[in-house]
């Protein structure tokens, strides 16, 4: 028997896009366009203060329904402040956003979620509280493959340096994530399986959430709002194309030679554990490495400008909106 949330483990640039799409293909799943609310909420909760009182759960609502609306894609419903106290009278930030969801899926008359949301290892007790019986895909990629994509992309800062200790992070805590909660509630999918075997992947993620296989997982790009969903950001651009089953392994031409040693260094202990053979021969000093790239790091680069100023807005209101989040000081109540 299916449960109702499931939430995905995936570092950006490592196909975290493509499969919430596809599990959105899915009759009975809903894969809502990231939205990161629950991370940032979560995260931040403490910053709130006592939510029994008024002016804390109105600060937490206002967030809530800012974060909401500076979301890069396009969900069915819209919340106001208003409308999200109207739906959470008990004040329970889990239950506002288990309702939150619920009412997205029940838009498109599906039961299950599954759920995109970045660096959940620094969360999960509170997504264990709030989403109970929740489970986890976990999704990886090669890193010297996501590092590549993360130099080219216009919208993500910084390089390769920046991308292998992401990488390195991120996959550290999955493993952990990984021995701590057990398979019954865990499956660990690389995305070099995903597009190269959609229909044998996507079976198997099927048959850990208790779901039917719907071939249309695996044509996510036919959908009749895949041209619309691509268009909403140049880091989506490849949603409204058939799965590229050949789409990795282009570090070896992508990469020069210190960026490839580089991230193996960096990464080599989780790649290893993770099934990613070492390739590279350079033997110099991590500290040479990582001299000759960091001045090559790029705080933004030359395709921001191409971006559409559109998502330009949209993305600085979602910077200043996480900018005021993480500055709050809790109110002081004196009694």
């Amino acid at each position: 028997m299916a449960g109702e949330f499931t939430f995905l483990m995936c570092s950006e640039r490592s196909g975290s896009n493509l499969v919430t799409r596809m599990l959105d293909a899915h009759r009975q799943c809903c894969g809502p366009a990231p939205t990161h609310l629950v991370r940032v909420l979560a995260e931040n909760l403490h910053r709130y203060g006592d939510l029994s009182h008024d002016s804390a759960w109105r600060a937490f609502l206002t967030d809530a329904a800012d974060l909401l609306a500076t979301m890069t894609g396009a969900w069915s419903t819209a919340w106001t402040a208003g409308d999200l106290a109207a739906l959470t009278p008990g004040r329970d930030p889990g239950e506002l956003l288990r309702r939150v969801f619920r009412a997205e899926a029940k838009v498109h008359g599906k039961p299950h979620l599954f759920i995109k949301e970045n660096h959940l290892y620094r969360y999960l007790d509170f997504v264990e509280q709030a989403f109970a019986d929740a489970r986890i895909v976990a999704m990886v990629r090669d890193p010297r493959d996501m590092a590549l994509s993360w130099k080219r992309s216009p919208i993500l800062r910084g390089d390769v340096v920046r991308a292998a200790r992401i990488w390195r992070e991120d996959q550290s805590r999955l493993l952990e994530v990984r021995d701590r909660v057990g398979p019954n509630v865990f499956h660990l999918l690389t995305y070099e399986g995903l597009v190269s075997d959609p229909e044998t992947r996507l079976a198997e993620v099927c048959a850990f959430l208790g779901l039917d296989y719907d071939p249309a997982m695996a044509a996510p790009h036919r959908r009749l709002d895949a041209t619309e969903a691509a268009s909403l950001t140049d880091d989506w651009k490849n949603l409204a194309r058939p799965v590229m089953r050949d789409n990795f392994a282009k570090w070896r031409q992508g990469l020069s030679r210190t960026e490839a040693a580089y991230v193996e260094r960096i990464c080599s202990s989780p790649m290893t554990e993770l099934g990613y053979e070492l390739e590279c021969e350079d033997r110099r000093p991590l500290e040479e490495l990582e001299g000759e790239l960091l001045p090559l790091e790029r705080h933004e680069k030359p395709g921001w400008a191409d971006v559409p100023a559109a998502e330009q807005e949209i993305r600085a209101a979602r910077v200043a909106v996480v900018r005021r989040i993480t500055s709050r000081e809790p109110e002081v109540i004196r009694v």
